[in-house]
C-alpha cells in the first residue's frame, strides 16, 4: 500500500516535469531552427554550406548518392561513371548530407547536394558546419515552398533525404499549390511516390483526376506507379478504366505495362483480345 501511494505520488509530481521539459525541448528545437534560418540569410550574397545527417538506407561517396528502397539499392548519379562492381566493392558513407546554398541579393538562387564525402577547400566560403536535420528540414521545406524554382527542387530532393523528418504532409501541400512552378510540383509529386505511406498515396490517386495542370496530374499517376505494387496496381487499373482525359489514360497504361505485375498483363491481353 505504501509504495503504491509512494508511485501515485512521485506519478503526480514527475509528469507534470516532464511535460514542462517536452514543452521546453520543443522551443528550443523552434529556436535553433530559426537561428539556422537567420544565419543562412544573413548572407545577403554569396555560398553558404551546412551538412546533417542523413535517414537511414541513404549513402554516397560525394559524387553520387543511392537509397535503399525495397531492399534494392536506387540512386541518383550526380557525376562519374558506373562500372557494374565486378572488381572493386564500393564504399557508400551513411551521410552526411552536404548542402551548398547560393545566395544573390538576400534570396536563396540555388542549391547543390551531396551525401558522404568532404568539402573541398574553399576560403570564399560561409561554412556554418553540422547542423541538426529537423533544423535543416525546416529551412528546406522553407524554401520548397516560397524559394525558385531551381533552388525548391534541390530543397525537396533535400528534405527526403534528411533524418528525423517527414516531408510528406508539406510536399503534399505543395502538389495541390497552383501558385507553384509545375516542376517544382512535379518533384514534389515525384518524391512523395518514394516515401508516402497509405493516407498520402489515397491523395496521389486522387489528384490524378482532379482538374488542373495536365503535366502535374500526369506526375500523381508516375508517382502512384512507383509505389508498391500492391498499392500501385489496384489504383492504375482504375484509372485506366476511369480517368476522363484520354491522355492521362494512355499515362496510366504506360505505367501500368511497366510494371509487368500479373495483374496488368492480364489487364492488357484482354484489351488486345477485344
Amino acid at each position: 500500500m505504501i509504495g503504491e501511494m509512494i508511485g501515485e505520488v512521485i506519478g503526480r509530481r514527475v509528469t507534470p516535469l516532464l511535460i514542462a521539459l517536452s514543452l521546453c525541448a520543443r522551443g528550443v528545437g523552434a529556436q535553433e531552427g530559426a537561428r539556422l534560418a537567420s544565419q543562412i540569410d544573413g548572407v545577403q550574397s554569396g555560398t553558404v554550406r551546412i551538412a546533417f545527417a542523413a535517414r537511414a538506407g541513404v549513402c554516397g561517396n560525394g559524387m553520387s548518392w543511392f537509397r535503399a528502397r525495397g531492399g534494392l539499392i536506387s540512386g541518383n548519379v550526380i557525376n562519374g561513371s558506373w562500372s557494374g562492381g565486378r572488381d572493386v566493392d564500393a564504399t557508400c558513407d551513411g551521410g552526411p548530407v552536404r548542402l551548398v546554398i547560393v545566395r544573390v541579393a538576400g534570396e536563396t538562387t540555388d542549391m547543390r547536394m551531396y551525401v558522404g564525402g568532404t568539402w573541398s577547400v574553399d576560403t570564399g566560403v560561409t561554412d556554418l558546419g553540422r547542423v541538426s536535420a529537423p533544423d535543416a528540414g525546416a529551412y528546406l521545406l522553407r524554401i520548397a515552398q516560397m524559394g525558385t524554382a531551381k533552388a525548391a527542387r534541390t530543397a525537396i530532393t533535400a528534405a527526403t533525404v534528411a533524418d528525423s523528418l517527414d516531408p510528406s504532409a508539406t510536399l503534399l501541400r505543395i502538389a495541390k499549390d497552383d501558385s507553384r512552378p509545375s516542376d517544382v510540383r512535379s518533384s514534389a509529386l515525384n518524391w512523395l511516390g518514394e516515401i508516402v505511406g497509405d493516407k498520402v498515396a489515397m491523395s496521389l490517386d486522387s489528384l490524378a483526376y482532379e482538374p488542373g495542370d495536365r503535366e502535374v496530374r500526369k506526375q500523381a499517376i508516375f508517382a502512384m506507379s512507383r509505389r508498391p505494387a500492391d498499392e500501385a496496381v489496384p489504383a492504375l487499373l482504375k484509372m485506366v478504366e476511369t480517368l476522363p482525359d484520354r491522355e492521362l489514360r494512355k499515362t496510366a497504361v504506360f505505367w501500368l505495362a511497366q510494371s509487368k505485375d500479373p495483374r496488368a498483363v492480364r489487364w492488357i491481353e484482354s484489351r488486345l483480345n477485344r
